[in-house]
């Protein structure tokens, strides 16, 4: 039996394993949407009063917000594997909660230990396998990741459209205890060793994660090596605002991008948005997860072939498009409250095809890129600090947008959130177009000399010159 090149069988198996925090992320973010069709049937151990409820739910941001800088710094502490780690039991112990909660605030101790618990896996896991994935491979192994946590939304929802309260909670608790079990049998991230004074245990790691010769083992040993260098290793704050700065400008619109263009709000609100299509709010956020899901295969076919900048300009396109469509048979509805209530049958099924269309174009670019780029922009020392700005910015934009929904269409009507969406869209591929460089192809070496030489500018320049002659 031949193996793939690369040892991609045994990158696939870290990265799935390292993955798994994604998914219990993913379960525990989409575990709202039931739970608050349980609490409206009375199958809730806890009732709760709206304002109750919206404190559930918000509990799990306020989590993710607050443990977003402190996990940075915890991954260039004790190593990447070890805090990835500590969101097994931590996750196990909001399940727990959630299992035997007989009070509200039992529910909202559980949301806060499981927001805590997304902040460590969204900053650590892509890290992760971004440093343990090969040149050719680490674009499309950001397909395990943004695959496992979309999969945890939809087992969420799916589970909680099937099954009752407590069985949704088992299998929540259950994911965890597998995870600590799988998490034994991966090493530390190479990088990461390397980055604290151990180059022997680095080409230890590096070995159980390669199946290639030894000429090819010691040149990616001495890229490790060379990519974190003594002066590099600082990991101070004024690195990240100075050395790194345009890299941390880009990496921080494309994270406001993420949420400003109406992906949170379609997920949280997708029962309002489509109302008048005759789909209850969990069929709803089954449909959603499932096109999660199959965003999925596209960007995994297409990241490492065609590169990082052409999926992000097709996603704002597509995104854009969509967006236009919704407001257009949103605003059929002038002068109506309601919304889509008094639309034809027809325009209810275009209405759920345009927003499962934008779900899916976002998904294909503007959410899976973006965890590929924030590693592989940024050299290992100030790699944690930056993915917890991105946490910490994605967490404060969705809450912005959550917040400014409502109000909004009082105001103005649904459609004017969505004519808001597609502007922002469509700037934001423009700055994809004019300002994110490519780093397909590109060594994490490479990517820091282009940035620290201008290198990415300057070839952005001359690739419009040659346009214009």
């Amino acid at each position: 039996m031949s193996t793939l090149p690369d040892g991609i069988c045994k990158q696939l198996f870290a990265c799935f394993i390292v993955s798994m925090p994604l998914l219990m992320a993913g379960t525990t973010l989409g575990w709202s949407s039931p739970m608050m069709e349980y609490t409206l049937k009375g199958t809730a151990p806890v009732h709760l009063t709206s304002e109750q409820e919206s404190w559930m739910v918000t509990l799990i941001d306020v989590g993710n917000v607050l443990l977003s800088l402190p996990a940075g710094i915890m991954m260039d502490k004790i190593g990447r594997k070890m805090s990835v780690y500590l969101t097994v039991p931590i996750t196990l112990a909001g399940w727990i909660l959630i299992l035997a909660a007989r009070q509200p605030w039992h529910l909202y101790v559980a949301r806060f230990l499981h927001g805590s618990a997304m902040a460590i896996s969204l900053i650590v896991s892509p890290s992760y396998v971004g440093e343990m994935a090969s040149i050719s491979v680490r674009g499309s192994l950001a397909l395990v990741v943004e695959l496992t946590y979309a999969s945890g939304l939809l087992l969420s929802y799916v589970i909680g459209w099937l099954a009752s309260y407590e069985t949704l909670a088992i299998v929540g608790a259950v994911i965890p205890v597998i995870t600590g079990v799988l998490m034994v049998a991966i090493p530390e991230s190479p990088y990461y060793l390397m980055m604290v004074g151990k180059p022997e245990e680095a080409a230890r790691s590096l070995r159980k994660l390669r199946n290639c010769g030894d000429d090819e083992f010691k040149e990616e040993l001495e890229i490790v090596r060379l990519s974190v260098t003594e002066e590099k290793c600082k990991g101070q704050l004024t690195d990240l605002l100075h050395r790194d700065r345009a890299p941390l400008i880009i990496v921080l619109t494309l994270a406001a991008l993420q949420m400003a263009c109406g992906a949170s709000v379609m997920e949280a609100y997708a029962s309002s948005v489509l109302y008048g299509t005759g789909l209850s709010p969990n069929a709803s956020a089954v449909i959603f997860g499932l096109f999660i899901v199959v965003a999925c295969v596209p960007f995994a076919l297409t990241v490492d072939k065609y590169g990082r900048r052409p999926l992000f300009m097709v996603s704002c396109v597509g995104t854009t498009l969509c967006h236009v469509f919704i407001a257009a048979l949103l605003s059929r509805d002038d002068g109506n409250s309601v919304g889509v209530e008094s639309t034809a049958d027809m325009d209810g099924w275009l209405l759920l095809a345009s927003v499962c269309g934008a779900e899916f174009f976002i998904n294909i670019g503007l959410m899976p890129v973006l965890s590929v780029i924030q590693c592989e922009y940024f050299p290992s020392d100030t790699r944690g600090l930056a993915n917890s700005a991105v946490v910490f910015t994605i967490t404060f934009t969705s809450t912005i947008m959550l917040k400014i929904y409502q109000p909004v269409t009082d105001a103005y009507g649904k459609r004017a959130n969505f004519i808001g969406y597609a502007v922002i869209t469509f700037f934001g591929g423009l700055f994809c177009y004019f300002c994110v460089p490519e780093t397909k192809g590109k060594s994490f070496l490479q990517i820091q000399t282009d940035f620290e030489t201008y290198a990415w500018r300057n070839g952005k320049t001359r690739h419009r010159n040659y346009e214009r002659l």
